[in-house]
């Protein structure tokens, strides 16, 4: 069973047993998924974190997580906004994507910001900057199931 199965299996689970928040925990070999969900119903789901883990590498290197940063930025497309890589930081393992174009309402803006580390973990989380607040603070993503089922697939197929 893929990724991808597993999730929307956990995910009709949870839609008859749980209440949200709560995390859903997916293993696949090698691969780990970590979902915070603050909101699902049959046609979707909103979470805080979407936490992948590739734990068939001891450490990555500095190039190796740039390769996963650009081929997330390739196949990522169908998120809300292109992601690009904004920043690599090879002594300090982590590689950072963005939104490229920042969804706006109003003054507001909202964004996808995915964090790699050298442990081959990736953080997929969704910020809000509201100019009159003067910071930024981490929104729920909303994602149809669909999409998160594409998604877990798509992470684990670009850390190989």
């Amino acid at each position: 069973m893929t990724l991808s199965r597993k999730i929307a299996a956990a995910l009709d689970e949870n839609t008859r047993a749980y209440t949200p928040p709560c995390v859903v925990s997916i293993h696949d070999g090698p691969d780990r998924i970590n979902l915070e969900i603050t909101s699902l119903d049959s046609v979707g789901v909103a979470f805080d974190v979407l936490e992948f883990v590739a734990s068939d590498r001891k450490e990555w290197t500095p190039q190796a997580l740039s390769d996963w940063g650009e081929t997330l930025s390739k196949r990522l497309t169908y998120l809300m906004e292109p992601l690009k890589v904004l920043e690599i930081d090879g002594g300090g393992g982590i590689v950072q994507l963005r939104s490229e174009t920042p969804t706006a309402r109003g003054d507001v803006r909202s964004y996808y910001e995915i964090r790699l580390d050298r442990g081959g973990t990736c953080r997929v989380e969704r910020y809000t900057i509201d100019p009159s607040q003067g910071r930024r603070r981490r929104t729920p993503c909303h994602l149809t199931r669909e999409v998160v089922e594409r998604l877990a697939d798509d992470l684990a197929v670009g850390s190989r």
